[in-house]
């Protein structure tokens, strides 16, 4: 004769079903609650539900429908109604809902809620039971799955439609441009093109650095720019060409300004500490140089003046560094390389338009 396993485990004789089940009850994290169906109040709910959801002044006190109504979500409020519904009607025994509630710190929190018909007489149900569990951090890595998988799909479209296109173009007009059938015109007209798709390959660029970086608050560089004429401008970067071109740029648009380069960061400290007050000067300041960089002068420069007045101009697009040039009150914008006649002719626009402004 087969031996008759029990499905119920047999308790030590020091531990009571009851005891166990208040301890149970008193230290789940879970939220756990009865909920009266025809006075539409909670007649049983553990600690845990009071903690999160800021009732423990109200520990002896009944809690009502409406009472709860004011902390659910909007959105997830009639959800849970007809949840609730189908449990009365007797449609369901059971019913599993996600919903947002406000916990005592008034921040959303996503609950998964269990709910079941607990007590009936005849085909009226009078008590449910509930059990809540704060599923916010599951919540938080699915949303942010779903983010990434959707960076993804961005990613794969800037790459395989926006700078491929913009690459075929160059190519191909590199490609014609020693075809001794063009004409002048034409070779004019085909570097404009070819530098239109420049430009694009580099926004490009600048967005898929963005996507990957997951960095939301990429809004344009908050600028202080005080309403002074700058009357002299240095440039300090180690790339001898990059200085001689950016000056004929600048002496491109505005002739008479002075222009000062630098290769190297203390040769520019040094200067600079011999010229006074730097508030009508304009620093382009790379950030890149082997051995000390742009951060170390910018370090420098905060003891020699408090002027605003650094643009940054660096190769980089990474959103760490364009964060890392804002914590720095001498620094007024951040302009990723190549200098452009563009940004010269709309930065000391802006500023002419601010000193206008400043004298009304």
């Amino acid at each position: 004769m087969e031996a008759q396993v029990s499905t119920f485990t047999v308790l030590p004789s020091f531990v009571s079903l009851s005891a166990l089940l208040e301890a149970i009850y008193n230290k789940l994290p879970d939220m756990i609650f009865i909920f009266n169906v025809k006075e539409r109040r909670f007649v049983l709910r553990n600690p845990a539900l009071d903690d999160m959801l800021g009732f423990e002044h109200l520990k002896d006190q009944e809690i009502n429908c409406i009472s709860l109504r004011s902390l659910i979500h909007s959105e997830d409020w009639k959800p849970l109604q007809n949840a609730m519904q189908q449990l009365e009607s007797l449609e369901k025994q059971n019913v599993e809902i996600e919903c947002r509630c406000l916990d005592k710190f008034q921040q959303y929190q996503y609950f998964n809620a269990r709910l079941s018909v607990f007590e009936k007489l005849g085909n009226e149900v009078v008590h449910l039971i509930g059990i809540a569990q704060n599923i916010s951090e599951r919540k938080k890595i699915e949303q942010q799955s779903q983010l990434f998988k959707n960076r993804l799909q961005e990613l794969s479209f800037i790459t395989s439609h926006e700078m491929r296109h913009e690459y075929a173009k160059i190519q191909s007009i590199v490609n014609l441009m020693d075809n001794k059938f063009i004409s002048d015109t034409e070779r004019v007209e085909l570097i404009g093109e070819a530098k239109k798709s420049i430009q694009l390959i580099n926004s490009s660029i600048f967005k898929l650095n963005h996507k990957l970086s997951f960095n939301q608050q990429d809004e344009f560089f908050n600028m202080n720019k005080e309403a002074e004429k700058f009357s002299k401008i240095l440039m300090i970067d180690d790339d001898v060409l990059t200085n001689v071109l950016n000056r004929k740029i600048v002496q491109a648009l505005m002739p008479e300004m002075p222009v000062e380069v630098y290769i190297d960061i203390d040769d520019a400290l040094a200067d600079i500490r011999n010229m006074g007050k730097m508030h009508q000067t304009l620093i382009f300041l790379d950030i890149n140089f082997p051995g000390r960089g742009g951060w170390e002068f910018l370090d420098d420069y905060a003891t020699i003046s408090e002027a605003s007045n650094v643009i940054v101009l660096s190769s980089s697009i990474d959103n760490r560094d364009r964060e890392k040039a804002r914590s720095y009150t001498s620094v007024i914008d951040y302009v990723t390389k190549p200098l452009s006649f563009d940004f010269v002719k709309s930065f000391f626009a802006d500023l002419e338009s601010a000193k206008l402004d400043n004298q009304l």
